[in-house]
């Protein structure tokens, strides 16, 4: 099914354009680091994702071919550090997932389950497994 026979009022996300405003004032709270995770996550976003997600959505299919390439950005497993995972500050982190979910949900949704259930369990509980049999 075309989307946009069905609905021809239908915007994609790949038409939305990059906030030019900073309402909340975001950019102020960024490092230098947290500005290079923006920049990254939006030039990746926009040309490698946004113009194949109306087509995946159409077929109701997410496009794993792209997880490494998230992972190679260095924001997957946001703020934890160790298991793998960048170490990002809060508001980095933030930004990263605020950058993904502007052009796709479904990217946005995976990446947080991916780092708050699966990588931070699998860090706190990690931890916590090693530091009891060491003692033992």
């Amino acid at each position: 099914m075309n989307v946009f026979i069905a609905f021809p009022q239908a915007t994609p996300a790949s038409k939305f354009p990059t906030c030019t405003s900073d309402y909340y004032h975001f950019n102020e709270l960024l490092t230098p680091k947290g500005q290079a995770v923006r920049k990254r996550v939006r030039e990746f976003m926009e040309k490698e994702v946004a113009p194949i997600m109306t087509e995946y959505w159409e077929k109701a299919e997410f496009p794993f071919h792209i997880i490494p390439k998230l992972g190679a950005l260095g924001v997957v497993g946001g703020s934890i550090k160790g298991c793998g995972c960048p170490g990002l500050s809060i508001t980095a982190n933030a930004i990263a997932i605020a950058e993904i979910s502007r052009v796709d949900a479904s990217c946005g949704t995976f990446n947080l389950v991916h780092t708050s259930l699966d990588m931070l369990t699998i860090g706190k509980m990690s931890l916590a497994w090693r530091r009891f049999h060491l003692k033992t």
